[in-house]
């Protein structure tokens, strides 16, 4: 195949929704064997051009051409038989299938009789794994993967179906340093085979080192497409926000005296004997792999886990949550990394989500008083800048950095004293991030505590005022003051280097 030659065509593109134009006569060019990096703030209207590419959408205007054929708008079907793959950020696979009937789940090799034919399925697996020099197993349940397993098998899933054009969505989000260099070799395999990769990420500095081209999306609309080579990481940001950010620093300041105390806490053989400290106007950052219990502990915060040994403090008091409304109650807000599966109500409007985790707050006479949730709503949308065309629209038609901030919202309106946080500029961009960050900075000013479990290695130095790294569910490294250290350090003492 012709490495300049089209493979996927978008002319003049638009989309809707109610009171929101998300796409507005969209063009772009994806050509073979290139990395096409799209950008773009949150609402910039990413999502929606990826879903009607992959056909989850039908745009309201304009075409996709695909080779040499032009559709008006696709089905998921036809996206599929066009040569169309799509690897969301959250993979749709089976996790109690293996690695090879996930590849071919739907299209499983068959016997003269009609029955899966189980050897040929697993020897062809692994000739796959093998070609692209993979470390999995075709046997391996995907339930028991890393999550950077995971994005192989779902990446090898895809191929399977004889992929031309493979949209990458948010593809590192949940990946260390190792293996984000594994996924680029591997993306450069796919390359030199003809494949056009649309790759979608918040992450600039890996952005501008694996794409050839860049096209900026703001507001709906294409700002324009780019060679990497013209651009700067600042001069990106300027042309997704439209002007110049203030990166200044925030001030660090001192903090005060114990909010939250373990002592010998263990759990499901998860996490051995940790001690920790959390002070009042104190941001204490989490770092650890997948199996190290970062996750475990701040769920066990959150009373999602139980402990099976030592003992927890609050403010002096015995701690010990039986659910997560005990730990709100106590003054403890959970903000998941899964916001859409653990954090929110999609269906629900955006009032309604925020004012959920304080309900007293707008009751009158056991009724909700539905002008004061509105109005309430309306204060913190105002507060955290939320891009939404009301309150009362649902919060699943949100873009994914705005559904963050309605979370934040819920925990402001809880008046939460401890805000227990994972990944929270997870999946989010350049603008937002410092917005999150500065919000951050303002709640703990405000006599209140923030425990960070972030796997962002310059987020955690940025804004952290201590580091706590866990290593196989326990403390292994305290960083006292997160300014002395720098982000090789960091994951070095994650590793075990």
């Amino acid at each position: 195949m012709n490495e300049n030659q089209p493979l996927l065509k978008i002319i003049d593109v638009s989309k809707s929704f109610p009171g929101v134009r998300a796409l507005d006569k969209v063009n772009m060019t994806l050509i073979a064997g290139e990395v096409h990096a799209l950008v773009g703030e949150n609402g910039a209207g990413k999502s929606t051009l990826v879903k009607i590419i992959s056909g989850a959408y039908t745009p309201d205007e304009g075409s996709i051409d695909i080779e040499d054929r032009s559709f008006r708008s696709l089905n998921p079907y036809q996206a599929r038989l066009s040569g169309i793959a799509t690897v969301y950020q959250e993979q749709q696979l089976v996790p109690w299938l293996s690695v090879a009937e996930n590849i071919f789940l739907g299209m499983e090799p068959r016997t003269r009789w009609g029955s899966i034919d189980f050897t040929a399925m697993k020897e062809e697996a692994e000739e796959r794994i093998r070609s692209y020099g993979l470390s999995i197993q075709s046997t391996d349940i995907v339930a028991a993967l890393s999550v950077a397993a995971r994005q192989e098998v779902a990446i090898l899933k895809v191929l399977a179906r004889q992929a031309k054009v493979l949209l990458l969505d948010e593809p590192t989000a949940s990946l260390t340093g190792s293996q984000v260099d594994f996924l680029f070799h591997l993306i450069h395999q796919l390359q030199q085979q003809g494949i056009g990769i649309l790759y979608i990420s918040h992450y600039l500095d890996e952005v501008l080192e694996i794409s050839q081209r860049i096209t900026v999306l703001r507001n709906g609309q294409c700002v324009g497409t780019f060679q990497k080579g013209d651009l700067t990481k600042e001069t990106l940001i300027e042309k997704m926000a439209g002007h110049k950010l203030d990166f200044s620093a925030v001030i660090k300041k001192p903090v005060g005296g114990k909010v939250l105390e373990l002592k010998e806490i263990s759990c499901n053989n998860v996490l051995q004997n940790v001690n920790l400290s959390l002070h009042e106007e104190e941001i204490l950052g989490i770092l650890g792999g997948n199996d190290s219990g970062c996750h475990e502990l701040i769920r066990l915060l959150a009373g999602l886990l139980p402990f099976s040994q030592g003992k927890m403090f609050l403010k002096g008091e015995p701690y010990s949550p039986s659910c997560i409304y005990d730990a709100l109650e106590k003054g403890l807000f959970f903000i998941p990394e899964n916001m859409r599966k653990e954090g929110l109500i999609l269906p629900l409007s955006l009032a309604k989500n925020i004012t959920l985790s304080n309900l007293k707050e707008i009751l009158t006479q056991g009724m909700i008083h539905l002008k004061k949730e509105g109005d309430q709503a309306q204060s913190l949308v105002k507060a955290l800048k939320i891009v939404t065309p009301s309150v009362k629209t649902e919060v699943q038609y949100l873009s994914g950095g705005n559904q963050r901030k309605v979370l934040f919202a819920k925990a402001l309106f809880a008046n939460a004293q401890i805000w227990l946080l994972e990944e929270p500029t997870q999946g989010v961009d350049v603008e937002a991030r410092q917005e999150i960050h500065r919000l951050l900075f303002d709640i703990k000013s405000k006599q209140k505590s923030i425990l960070l479990v972030s796997s962002d290695l310059e987020e955690l130095i940025t804004i952290a005022d201590r580091i706590i790294i866990l290593r196989r569910g326990q403390i292994v490294e305290e960083i006292a003051d997160s300014s002395t250290t720098s982000p090789k350090e960091l994951l070095q003492a994650m590793l075990g280097g």
